[in-house]
This record gives C-alpha cells, sequence and structure tokens, in this order.
C-alpha cells in the first residue's frame, strides 16, 4: 500500500503544479506525533486520520483534482484498515513510519521539480533577473512548475548572452498551470515543456520537442518542417504560418485543426482529428490521417497528383468523400474503412487503393484510376461501383444489387451475378469468374466474355443452369464447378475448350463445331435424378474420357465426326435400379471389326458372328453392370426385340473392317440382312426365331447384338 501511495504522488507531482507544503506538512507532523501519544484510543486515530484527509483534500484547488483523489482514497483505505482494531498502538506505530516515508517522498519529489506560485514574465533584462533568482539554471537544479501564467518575449534579449541567459531559465519550465505566450526573435529553447494547463501562443523559433498537452486553445507561429509527434492533445490548433509549412507531423494529435490550407507542405501527418469541408495540401506527395470515427460532413482532400494517401482508421463514412491524387504513383490507403453509407459518394482515382475491409458500399463508390480493383470484403452493394480503367475487378462475396463498370477487356471475379443489366457499362469485359453462383446464368448476355469460370451454387432442389447459345460468339474456355443442375451449350461458335468439375445432373454440348476439348470431372448430385451425358455434332472433338462420372443414366454421342476414342461412365457407382438406362452412340469416327456369322447345316456347324471394337467392349460392361442389378431382370431370350427391361441401346461402330480386311462399312450395314444373313437367320436358317443374332436393323440394339461384341 505505502509503494502503491508513493507512486501516485510520484506521478502527480510530476505533471501538474502545487504551492509550498511547509506550513501543511509542519501541521501533519505535529498530528501524527498527537495521534502517537493518544494511542490507546481508537476514536482518536480515527479522528486525527479523518483531519488527516481533511487536510491534504483541502490542497484540491492547487493539485490536479484527479490525482488528489487518488491520493485521499489511500488515506482512506489507511483508515480502513484500523477500524474495528482493538488496539492501535502497532498500527499507529506502522502507520507513523509510513507518513514519514510519504513526508520524505514528497520532499524529494518538491525538490526534484521546484514549484513557483505567480506569473512569471521575462520581456526584458530586469525581468530576467528577478526570475533567475526564482528558477536555477545549473545543470544539477530541478525543471520547475510554474502555477500562473508564462510570457516570454525576447526581441530585447536577442545578443547571444541574453539569449543563452533566457534558453537556460526557460529549458527549465517543465509545466504551466496557467496561459503561456512565447515570443522568439532568437531561438528560444523550451525543449523541457510538456504541459500547459491553458492557452498557448507560441512563435516559430522556439523548441517545443516535447511539448504533449495544452488543455485549451494552441497557437504556433512555426514553418518550413514541423514535427510535433509527441503532441496528443489540444482542444485546437492554429498554424499561422501555415504558408510556410514545408513537413508538418501532428500525428498523435487529438483536437481540431483550424489551419486546413498548406501550399507548400510535401509531407503531412495529422492524428486523430476531425476534418469537415476541406483540406488543401496541394503539394503534398505523403498525406496520413488518423482520424478513427465516422466521418460525417462532406469532404475535399486536396493533395498531390501522385501522392500516397493514408486513412488508414477511418471506420465509416455517412458523407461525401473525394480525394484527387490521380496521378502516377498514387496511392490510396482505407485500410479501416467497412462502410460508406448510402446517398453519398466515395471518390479516389489513385492507382492503387486499399480497401480491403470493406463491406458495404450504400452509396457510389468511384475508384477509376485502378488498374486491379480489389474489394475482398465487399458483401452489400447499394449504388455504382466505378473502377473504369481496371483490368481486374474481384469481389469474391459480392452478389452484384447495381452498376459495375471496368475496363472493356477486364476480367471481374465476383460470387453471383445477379442481374445482366449491372454489368452492361462493363461492355465487352472478357473474363468472368463466378464463386457461388446462386441462380441459373446465360452467358450469351455478355458479348465480349471470352472466358467463364464458374462454381455453382445449386442443391438437388434447384433448377440452376449453365447456358451458353450462339449468342456467345468470343467465348473460348469455359470451366464449371460445385452443383448445377444443368449445363448446356449449344452453337457456341468459338469454344474450344470445356472443363467440368463438382456435380452435373445434365450435361449438354451440341452444335459447337470448334471445340477440340472436354474434360470431364464432375460427379451426380445426391438426391437429385442420375447424371445425363449429350455431345452431338460437335465436329472437332476427336476423344472423349467419361470414366470420372458417375451414376449415369444416358450417354448419347451422335455426330461427331471426328470422335474416334469413347471410354464410357463408371461401372461400378451405378445409378439406382429405378433409372431408366439408355446408351446411343452413332455417327461419330468409331472404328472396329466385324467377322461374319457361317452358316451351318445338319453336317456342319455354325459360326456365330464377332464384333470387336475398344467403345463398344467397354459400353457393354457399362450396360451389363446395370443388367445385374438386383432390382432389374432380364427378358427374353432371342428374338430381335428381346433385351433388359429399362435399359435401351443403339451403339453404332461407324467404321468396320468386315471378314479379313476386305471390305469396310458401317456396323449397322454389316448387320443387315444383306450383308450378312447368317447372322441375322441362325443355326436354323430361319429369319425371326429364338437363334437369331441380329434384328437386322441398327447398330447394336439387342441382347443378342450385344453378346456378339468381344
Amino acid at each position: 500500500m505505502k509503494k502503491g501511495l508513493l507512486s501516485i504522488l510520484a506521478g502527480a507531482l510530476l505533471v501538474v503544479g502545487c504551492q509550498n507544503y511547509d506550513d501543511q506538512f509542519d501541521s501533519l507532523e505535529q498530528q501524527i506525533n498527537a495521534l502517537a501519544a493518544q494511542a490507546s484510543a481508537i476514536t482518536q486515530v480515527q479522528s486525527d486520520l479523518s483531519a488527516l484527509a481533511t487536510q491534504v483534500s483541502a490542497l484540491a484547488g492547487q493539485i490536479s483534482a484527479a490525482d488528489l483523489a487518488s491520493v485521499t482514497s489511500q488515506v482512506d483505505a489507511i483508515k480502513t484498515q484500523i477500524d474495528g482494531l482493538a488496539s492501535v498502538g502497532e498500527e499507529v506505530d506502522n502507520l507513523n513510519e509510513e507518513v514519514d516515508e510519504i513526508l520524505e517522498a514528497l520532499g524529494e519529489l518538491l525538490e526534484a521539480n521546484a514549484v513557483i506560485t505567480q506569473n512569471i514574465k521575462i520581456t526584458n533584462e530586469a525581468e530576467l533577473e528577478y526570475v533567475e533568482s526564482l528558477i536555477g539554471t545549473e545543470d544539477d537544479d530541478p525543471t520547475v512548475i510554474i502555477s500562473g501564467a508564462l510570457d516570454v518575449n525576447n526581441t530585447t534579449l536577442s545578443t547571444d548572452a541574453l539569449a543563452a541567459r533566457v534558453n537556460a531559465v526557460v529549458s527549465k519550465i517543465r509545466t504551466v498551470i496557467g496561459a503561456v505566450t512565447i515570443t522568439a526573435s532568437a531561438t528560444i529553447d523550451a525543449s523541457t515543456l510538456g504541459f500547459i494547463d491553458g492557452q498557448a501562443t507560441i512563435s516559430h523559433g522556439v523548441d517545443i520537442s516535447k511539448l504533449a498537452t495544452v488543455s485549451k486553445e494552441l497557437s504556433l507561429g512555426h514553418y518550413g518542417d514541423i514535427d510535433l509527434s509527441i503532441l496528443v492533445t489540444a482542444s485546437s490548433l492554429t498554424l499561422s504560418n501555415a504558408a510556410s509549412i514545408t513537413t508538418l507531423n501532428i500525428g498523435n494529435l487529438t483536437g481540431t485543426l483550424l489551419t486546413r490550407d498548406y501550399a507548400i507542405a510535401t509531407d503531412v501527418s495529422l492524428g486523430d482529428i476531425a476534418l469537415t469541408t476541406s483540406f488543401n495540401a496541394p503539394k503534398a506527395g505523403t498525406f496520413s490521417w488518423g482520424f478513427d470515427a465516422a466521418q460525417t460532413t462532406s469532404l475535399v482532400i486536396t493533395v498531390s497528383p501522385t501522392a500516397k494517401v493514408f486513412i488508414n482508421s477511418l471506420p465509416s463514412t455517412t458523407a461525401t468523400i473525394t480525394l484527387n491524387n490521380g496521378g502516377d504513383g498514387s496511392e490510396g490507403h482505407f485500410g479501416a474503412l467497412k462502410t460508406i453509407g448510402p446517398n453519398v459518394t466515395f471518390t479516389n482515382p489513385a492507382k492503387a487503393i486499399d480497401l480491403s475491409v470493406l463491406a458495404t458500399s450504400s452509396g457510389t463508390l468511384v475508384i477509376d484510376g485502378v488498374a486491379s480493383a480489389s474489394l475482398p470484403a465487399l458483401v452489400n452493394q447499394g449504388g455504382p461501383i466505378s473502377a473504369a480503367l481496371a483490368g481486374t475487378f474481384s469481389a469474391p462475396l459480392l452478389i452484384d444489387a447495381a452498376s459495375i463498370t471496368t475496363s472493356t477487356t477486364a476480367s471481374i471475379e465476383v460470387k453471383s451475378v445477379n442481374d445482366y443489366n449491372n454489368y452492361t457499362t462493363s461492355g465487352t469485359f472478357e473474363t468472368l469468374i463466378a464463386k457461388a453462383q446462386a441462380k441459373s446464368i446465360d452467358l450469351g448476355f455478355f458479348p465480349g466474355l471470352k472466358s467463364a469460370t464458374l462454381t455453382m451454387a445449386g442443391t438437388k432442389s434447384t433448377a440452376y443452369a449453365v447456358t451458353v447459345t450462339q449468342s456467345s460468339t468470343v467465348l473460348a474456355d469455359l470451366t464449371v464447378d460445385g452443383t448445377t443442375n444443368t449445363l448446356s451449350v449449344s452453337g457456341a461458335a468459338k469454344l474450344t475448350s470445356l472443363t467440368t468439375a463438382g456435380e452435373i445432373t445434365d450435361f449438354t454440348v451440341a452444335s459447337t463445331q470448334t471445340i477440340t476439348s472436354i474434360e470431364f470431372g464432375h460427379t451426380f448430385i445426391s438426391g437429385d435424378t442420375a447424371a445425363t451425358v449429350t455431345v452431338s455434332d460437335v465436329t472437332g472433338i476427336t476423344s472423349l474420357d467419361m470414366s470420372s462420372l458417375t451414376k449415369v443414366k444416358t450417354v448419347y454421342l451422335a455426330g461427331n465426326t471426328k470422335l474416334a476414342s469413347v471410354t464410357p461412365p463408371s461401372s461400378t457407382v451405378l445409378a439406382e435400379p429405378v433409372a431408366a438406362i439408355s446408351v446411343i452412340l452413332k455417327g461419330n469416327a468409331l472404328t472396329g471389326e466385324y467377322t461374319k456369322a457361317v452358316a451351318g447345316s445338319e453336317t456342319t456347324p455354325y459360326a456365330q458372328a464377332a464384333i470387336t471394337s475398344t467403345e463398344l467392349a467397354g459400353f457393354k460392361t457399362f450396360i451389363e453392370a446395370y443388367a445385374a442389378q438386383t432390382d432389374r431382370t432380364a427378358s427374353g431370350s432371342a428374338s430381335a426385340t428381346s433385351g433388359y427391361p429399362t435399359i435401351t441401346y443403339d451403339m453404332n461402330v461407324d467404321v468396320v473392317t468386315i471378314t479379313g480386311g476386305t471390305t469396310t462399312d458401317t456396323l449397322s450395314d454389316a448387320l443387315s440382312v444383306a450383308v450378312d444373313a447368317a447372322v441375322n437367320q441362325g443355326l436354323d436358317a430361319t429369319d425371326n426365331t429364338a437363334d437369331d443374332a441380329s434384328n437386322g436393323a441398327n447398330g447394336v440394339d439387342t441382347k443378342n447384338e450385344l453378346a456378339l461384341i468381344q
């Protein structure tokens, strides 16, 4: 407790003034002696301690109320500890020792910071001599606290000798409890001055490098390079020679800045200072502002066109803010700005901008200078966003609610495209990335789009579709991920590459002659219908690998005139037996071999036909895997209509070599009666009987024909 009380007293005397305490502490000492003499009476201890508290409290007019309150509370705590004791002898001895320590500490503190309880004026040599009698100027003399006004003017004291004496005196002043006026015609050293409880007017040439607090108005005449980084508090600050200030650092100041025009300042750093209407520093290459509350009044900040602006404490604005730095190398840093309010405009044309925590832009955001607009936290949009020169625009959490303007060749990244009209001001932007597309999207509404990467946010219950039509005249590359109910591509004149991932129920690519690569990577949507795959009239595709596709019920590959290699979907992860299975292969470029059947007789054996095709063999495995499902039964045994219920197929090989390489034809022709009567009549050489291996029409479309595949 003693240490706590001593530390509070020490702190108080370092920053505030007080008057001469000799009489008061003499009285205090007498009362303690009386207390010791009457130690047997607890009531007297309480009474005298109350008197002690009263004596200390009586000093409140001269000592800071807050600091004195701390001292008084400690005395009260001592009294509380004594309350209830039956015998106070030992406690009184301890108390006496403690007060002795307090008195000793107070004496040391008062010696270290002498207190002068009068006004100090130094404007001529006589006044200087008088003040020198009050304030020691030797190195080991204490700094002083002036409880009164301070007025220094060295106009008539500017010779080297007199100026040195003025400096020696003023440099010993640490605290002033009163108004301060310092006027310098020669340099004055006030570098020890840290606290002024009053208003202050200080001219250029006065060193106030340690000044931290001014309780009222502060007016400074300084110019050139000004560093007031120690200054933390002033009710208001006026800089009367602002037109001649070259750099200004008040980066830790809280208060009001009344001077807003700095014609030649090249570097400006402002603290937690409210600004209204305008701030002008047209030459400032660096501008920092530490205001950390919402901006509620309109503000125009004028700096150098190439300036780097740091406004990294401003959390929000409900008023229009306009900056002008749009030249080469310009930057705008708004690292704490989370909200731009409605019906206002935030404008910064800088070439690089940090808006990394901006979550809500309800008003208009204009950042027309950036080459890359990054808004990683933006969720809510209530007004237009303009980044007219941006080659990239990234807002991965944003679902657009108003217009977005970029360069005409930009890459745009959003969470989800909500309204096509919000992108018309971006004209022919070329790349679209949607991170969680929450509705169907038709890419034909973006006439300049060359590349799209879409992650769909569908479910088994949605009907989200990705649609590409002939309107997508320049789309060359498409990637679809996430959960997509339907992917449909038709007539895309320039599309060359399509990649899928995630989950897709219905996949269709049709009448797209330029596509050369389809990379399947998706699977089915659990709870939805089984997957389907359609690729038709895609004349540039040469191969398809569907092995990664699972629970596929429909495969339709037709009219793909260069498609020579096909790997079927998974034969192990199957749709449920309730799903109707369909496989159609025709009009492609598949190849194989066909060995004709050899008719038999009562004396010669019948030799069955054989189909050799890698693709058909793969699909045979696919079909038979479904046929083997427990709840899916086979019916029929040999006729032209025999097959599996709910499993249909028509699989053709487009170029087959028939019997020894002598003839080429399609598989459907090879199975016809005209080419191979024996396969159509079987061992009994009779049409439409149980041993017929082919029905003579189409490709492989019956169970018996399926059995011919090797």
